[in-house]
């Protein structure tokens, strides 16, 4: 069943498992938040445009269903939440310049290689242009109450800042990392004939020839990259103690195959400076504190706001 068919499926069965929804499935109501009512169409319209959203991000089919199922879970509550919102918004008097709505019209508009593609995504969601304006107008007026309501309010010290770096210094810690070029020949068929290639590209390199030029050559695998040490076996990690900076290791069989290992330079380990991450911080904090004031902010609506969820 493809996948709108069963997101629509589901929310027909949640409909005809409640006695007292309305018999036309579309307008079946499935919450009351005030006056408002929300419907299966609305948490339908909601999954659509979901799921035109993923494709627009140009996410994989399996990505984009275990997204859908998550969706499908929380859906209900995330059109009460919205209701709650706009709801804040309208009492609070939010007004919007047409232009704010057109502007973000043309950003999504955009997103698509033409119009008329912008109009089949539209159509699929089972939405006009107007509905489209609407619902961004919906939109920007539940980032403006945000703010005014949450965002606005949120302040971090910057004592709070040098206090998290001063207790979680192990977080800026940063290990050494080496760059490690590699030519591997890997040895699941032929042992004997792995460990000569091995040789042949090790005697090429000894002779002059460059490390990548032969690595192209004979190796079945990329090179390592940049790793610290101790993300590396016992057999590498010991190889490259005795190693520096240009240095080119002999031949070293694992399990697998045989590697050629080269130092192409390092980064010492040290402690990222607080000036260095200070600005990271504040976003961290500052973020964990809205989280923490929006859903404060968003239970007081609920609690002040009747919510009825049918079935």
């Amino acid at each position: 069943m493809p996948l709108l068919k069963r997101i629509f499926a589901l929310c027909l069965c949640a409909c005809l498992c409640a006695p007292s929804l309305a018999l036309a499935v579309e307008d079946a109501i499935l919450a009351v938040v005030d006056s408002e009512i929300i419907t299966v169409q609305d948490l339908v319209k909601y999954m659509r445009g979901v799921y035109s959203q993923l494709k627009v991000e140009g996410k994989t089919p399996q990505e984009m269903d275990e997204i859908m199922r998550e969706y499908q879970k929380k859906g209900i509550e995330q059109l009460i939440e919205d209701r709650l919102v706009l709801g804040a918004a309208e009492k609070a008097g939010i007004k919007l310049k047409p232009q704010a709505v057109n502007e973000r019209l043309e950003e999504i508009k955009a997103k698509y290689p033409s119009f008329d593609a912008f109009l089949e995504a539209t159509k699929a969601e089972g939405l006009t242009v107007s509905d489209v304006k609407k619902k961004i107008e919906d939109q920007i007026k539940g980032q403006v109450i945000v703010n005014l309501e949450v965002r606005d309010k949120v302040h971090v010290n910057p004592q709070e800042v040098t206090d998290h770096y001063q207790s979680h210094r192990e977080e800026f810690f940063r290990k050494a990392k080496v760059n490690l070029g590699s030519i591997f020949v890997r040895s699941t068929f032929d042992k004997v004939q792995a460990e000569k290639k091995a040789r042949e590209a090790l005697a090429a390199i000894k002779a002059g020839g460059d490390f990548k030029e032969v690595a192209v050559i004979y190796s079945d695998l990329p090179s390592v990259g940049i790793v610290s040490r101790d993300e590396l076996s016992e057999p590498f990690r010991a190889r490259l103690e005795i190693m520096r900076a240009g240095d080119v290791s002999d031949v070293i069989e694992t399990p697998e195959g045989f590697y050629i290992l080269k130092i192409e330079g390092e980064t010492p380990a040290r402690q990222m400076a607080f000036e260095d991450v200070r600005e990271q911080l504040y976003q961290q904090i500052f973020q964990e504190k809205f989280r923490a004031r929006f859903k404060a902010w968003l239970k007081e609506l609920r609690e002040k706001a009747y919510v009825e969820i049918k079935g």
